[in-house]
């Protein structure tokens, strides 16, 4: 294990849940993490944390959040998931990757003391949550912002005891493993909430909110949701911008520009800024807005060329799907083309609905191997809604098909997974 590469695969080598490995109802539970945590002195417990769960925009809303810790002088971490091309973006600390020493001193720590241990078999995600954490103790973090891999009570990253809880809108997603229910999902996502720790909730459909509502009462905090405090949201979207004007109830009007396009993404930045300003009351709107506009992360609404333009989006819920093709359709109206691909245990039914009307082409591809997936079953459900709908499993194929058929000029949205975007992403950059 003697480069990142080859502390990775080691890490890959256990149960790898992301991967849709086999495991069993005691796969999901807390009790490794805390033994872990446990032999190496509690890294959490190292800095101060902030805690984000959902569904649609956690990521961003947690980069949002660390950005203006950073901008205001705070040495700040972020964990998130999934990557597009690395695992070191996971592992970030003011918006840098991981020195690559430092990362690899103790990944090797990790694998003495965990192959001393007899009958103990941790998760991929639980030694990356390890690895996360020890890795911003040992570079002095103060702040940490942690967003959930999977659900939120038996996460991994739910042994953090934050300032506050985050939680970004909830929909449908890994009934496998939480539920086949709103409010069976909400109540795993809630599951973060902890005994008098404020929360902070997006704008969140009425069953996800009654959940959100008795878990808070149960655990004697409050909430504050965001729909329930904005007076005025508005959003201007330019390619690479959104330019958004936030008031809320008793405050001034602020107005600020995110690097990233989107309606979604302007709810995300005033959810951070609420929760932000709870924490620092007396926080500079310029050091916000400096937060906001330097945030950026890979397979986000992300553009790349002109000629014709390509969007990337690792969108994988209806409701995600929904959100960036509204903010799709707002700034390239008119035909376009869509690469889609998603894996298995996505609604890729639902999807197929709510996209597959507005695309002049569509072309379904294969979202890596990194997980399982069916893409032959995704090309029926959309060749069944637009019969311009063309299966090309390969993804440079894919690509270079939809390139021909842009003839340089309609623009190509890529989503369905963040699989999906890794394998064009890879290609065009």
């Amino acid at each position: 294990m003697n480069t990142i590469d080859g502390l990775f695969s080691y890490l890959e080598s256990f149960t790898n849940l992301e991967k849709n490995q086999k495991y069993s109802g005691r796969t999901y539970r807390l009790d490794r993490m805390y033994t872990l945590l446990d032999m190496f002195q509690n890294p959490h417990c190292a800095f101060k944390t902030i805690h984000v769960a959902g569904t649609k925009g956690k990521g961003s809303t947690a980069a949002f959040i660390a950005s203006v810790l950073k901008t205001n002088g705070f040495r700040t971490g972020l964990y998130t998931s999934p990557h597009v091309s690395s695992y070191c973006e996971r592992i970030t600390v003011n918006q840098d990757f991981p020195d690559s020493r430092i990362l690899l001193s103790i990944g090797k720590t990790i694998k003495e003391k965990v192959s001393e241990l007899h009958d103990f078999h941790p998760t991929t995600f639980e030694l990356l949550t390890l690895l996360a954490f020890c890795y911003f103790r040992e570079t002095a973090c103060e702040y940490v912002v942690a967003e959930v891999g999977i659900g939120g009570r038996l996460d991994a990253t739910n042994v953090i005891c934050p300032l506050i809880s985050v939680i970004t809108p909830i929909d449908i997603e890994h009934t496998d493993v939480l539920g086949n229910t709103l409010p069976e999902i909400a109540r795993e996502k809630a599951g973060i909430i902890k005994q008098g720790i404020p929360v902070f909730s997006g704008i969140q459909q009425e069953p996800v909110k009654q959940v959100i509502k008795k878990v808070s009462d149960e655990k004697k905090t409050t909430v504050i949701f965001l729909d329930e405090v904005i007076v005025e949201l508005d959003v201007a979207l330019s390619p690479g911008y959104t330019l958004c004007k936030l008031k809320l109830e008793g405050r001034e009007r602020i107005s600020f520009s995110l690097s990233m396009p989107g309606e979604f993404q302007a709810e995300n930045a005033s959810l951070a800024y609420i929760a932000l300003t709870s924490l620092f009351p007396a926080i500079s709107p310029e050091k916000v807005k400096a937060g906001f506009i330097s945030t950026k992360l890979p397979g986000r609404f992300e553009i790349i060329g002109n000629k014709p333009v390509i969007v990337l989006d690792g969108a994988h819920t209806p409701l995600a799907v929904s959100r960036v093709l509204s903010a799709f359709q707002a700034l390239y109206p008119g035909k376009a083309i869509l690469i889609f691909g998603s894996a298995m245990g996505k609604n890729h039914e639902k999807m197929s609905a709510i996209l597959a009307p507005y695309f002049h082409v569509i072309i379904i591809s294969t979202p890596g191997y990194f997980k399982e997936s069916d893409p032959h079953a995704v090309y029926k459900a959309f060749k069944a809604k637009n019969k311009n709908t063309i299966l090309i499993k390969e993804p440079r194929k894919a690509l270079f098909k939809a390139l021909r058929k842009a003839h340089g000029k309609l623009p190509v949205l890529v989503t369905g997974s963040f699989y999906m975007v890794a394998e064009i992403r890879r290609i065009v950059l």
